[in-house]
């Protein structure tokens, strides 16, 4: 027999640890919706996958649930992104978009957060890799370079 309360490990971003109430990935695709003039039909137009979301009701309970909330509000609005982990998913690399304390349900020793993460892009796996310099250095280059042949006209 399987036992859940064991199943969900502790969640973290960035090292920074949490206990998560409730999460789930918001899934979709961006469709631009173009109404027509004087008509009562509009014309779509499906863009491709929409970016997962990611939110999370957060939250550090301990007595050091002070300590704990600072590092993950540290976490959250450090550059960059890092590697999230939720209780039941695999890790990913992401960005945390949104990290809001919720005062509302707060209580000693138990400080809760509303989170928003977005799987990183292309230019993150760069950054996350170490490429992200290579690639900063080279764009450098063809600017300079760039700069001297408009410079020679």
């Amino acid at each position: 027999m399987r036992v859940w309360e064991l199943a969900f490990r502790r969640a973290s971003f960035r090292g920074a640890l949490f206990w998560v109430e409730e999460d789930g990935p918001q899934r979709g695709r961006r469709v631009a919706v173009m109404p027509v003039s004087g008509g009562d039909a509009v014309i779509t137009e499906d863009m491709g996958l929409a970016p997962a979301e990611f939110r999370v009701s957060a939250y550090v309970a301990s007595d050091f649930a002070d300590f704990e909330g600072l590092a993950l509000e540290a976490a959250c609005t450090s550059p960059g992104p890092a590697r999230l982990v939720l209780p039941m998913d695999a890790g990913l690399s992401a960005h945390c978009i949104s990290c809001r304390r919720n005062r509302t349900k707060d209580r000693n020793g138990y400080i809760a957060y509303d989170l928003t993460f977005i799987p990183a892009g292309i230019g993150g796996a760069l950054a996350a890799s170490g490429l992200g310099a290579v690639r900063d250095v080279f764009a450098a280059g063809v600017g300079a370079a760039a700069s001297l042949i408009a410079g020679a006209f």
